[in-house]
């Protein structure tokens, strides 16, 4: 409840400096925007994974996933509004970004040996309100810097593959298991929390621009998607019950955005 609260205060707050702007400037006109965007991924989403239980890195469980992300790409559109504020122009906008990265290529590489495998792979969709600030210098080079603020929607698809599970215990004890096969499949929950994003950047000419901008997408709880997604495999359970219930993964990254504006 408190966290809903949070994000309702910082979205009314956003608005109500965006609806500043507009009341005392003058409108010049819409303008629309699509994005490329090159991501490289920070804080916890960037960290190396443990070995669990089985003595692998797979499967991920909640233990290690929404680590291990690499360099990525997305999409991004906006909307905004130019407003002339006699200093250079303010634009309140609306922003959404689709945002894919993938675990490393070690990792990808182990599913890939686990049975022709399926490896996770993570995608953030945050949806931004925010103001932009530009002050034309030439005909050419508009330097500009933005702040936004808004849900993110973070989603783990699902992995799947077969390893094989050495000897537990010994013959003849109650608790030994044979070496076998395990199959796995996990798969977890869609997860949203407060995202904010600072960029700064300079628009060449009118339509064309370039940015650095950094995403913060806050702590992300990792949770499957339903109780019989984790199967009752000794090992597995091992390593799952060596976590809290609720994992949490920082998730971050820099991007840099290349834009065009209609």
């Amino acid at each position: 409840m408190r966290k809903s609260n949070t994000f309702k205060t910082l979205v009314l707050l956003a608005a109500f400096v965006s609806a500043g702007f507009g009341a005392n400037a003058q409108l010049t006109h819409l303008e629309q925007s699509l994005y490329l965007n090159f991501n490289m991924p920070t804080a916890e989403f960037n960290d190396d994974i443990a070995n669990n239980a089985f003595g692998e890195q797979i499967p991920m469980t909640r233990f290690n996933a929404g680590k291990d992300a690499v360099f990525g790409f997305g999409l991004g559109y906006r909307v905004s509004y130019r407003f002339d504020v006699g200093f250079g122009e303010v634009s309140p906008y609306l922003h959404g970004d689709f945002q894919w990265n993938r675990v490393s290529g070690s990792t990808r590489d182990r599913y890939m040996n686990a049975n022709d495998g399926s490896s996770p792979n993570y995608f953030n969709i945050p949806i931004y309100i925010g103001v932009n600030y530009r002050y034309q210098l030439t005909d050419i080079f508009t330097p500009f810097a933005e702040f936004g603020i808004g849900p993110d929607f973070f989603m783990i698809t699902k992995e799947s593959g077969k390893v094989q599970v050495p000897d537990y215990s010994a013959p003849g004890l109650a608790d030994y298991v044979a070496a076998h096969d395990y199959e796995f499949k996990l798969r977890y929950q869609t997860t949203t929390n407060v995202a904010f994003q600072l960029g700064v950047g300079c628009y060449f000419g009118q339509h064309v621009s370039a940015s650095l901008h950094y995403n913060g997408y806050g702590k992300h709880a990792i949770k499957y998607k339903k109780a019989d997604d984790i199967q009752s495999e000794p090992w597995l359970a091992g390593a799952d019950a060596s976590t809290t219930a609720t994992q949490t993964r920082s998730v971050g990254m820099l991007s840099f955005r290349i834009g065009f504006h209609f």
